[in-house]
């Protein structure tokens, strides 16, 4: 499936991709507000986008492990705000921070970012941190089929 096909731009600031079913937020939050967010700020910026209904809906999330490598592409070449290749579909601007928040359930003081530049996810401590982007996520993950060999 070819991105064209599998993406789909809502036209009301967010990106569906019909392969997992779950729609993301077009921009993240340097390029929506221009501002790094800290894990704090990550989370609030969830919260509004629940208490305003962004596109549509009150069931947005930091996106999880499996949920963010699902639009981490290898053969995708988008670049952030310094102009450096990132590895993020080109359905979503190019212009963002190169790493953004992720959540997993009870990590306690370490949360967790992925870079889009090498699609590695790090650890870091959420109050000692230093600041990164979100994009939040909706909809429930659609697990791929398995391929018989």
């Amino acid at each position: 499936m070819s991105p064209k096909e599998r993406f789909i731009d809502n036209n009301n600031g967010t990106i569906t991709d019909t392969k997992t079913e779950l729609t993301w937020s077009k921009e993240d939050t340097w390029q929506s507000d221009g501002k790094w967010v800290s894990w704090d700020e990550a989370m609030d910026h969830v919260y509004h986008f629940r208490d305003t209904r962004f596109g549509g809906t009150t069931e947005w999330r930091l996106p999880g492990n499996e949920e963010v490598l699902s639009i981490y592409d290898s053969e995708a070449k988008n670049t952030d705000k310094y102009g450096n290749e990132i590895h993020l579909p080109t359905i979503f601007p190019s212009g963002p921070l190169s790493t953004i928040w992720i959540h997993e359930h009870f990590t306690g003081n370490e949360g967790y970012i992925l870079d889009f530049k090498n699609g590695e996810i790090r650890s870091l401590n959420k109050s000692k941190s230093g600041r990164m982007a979100v994009r939040p996520v909706t909809g429930k993950m659609k697990k791929s089929e398995p391929v018989n060999p």
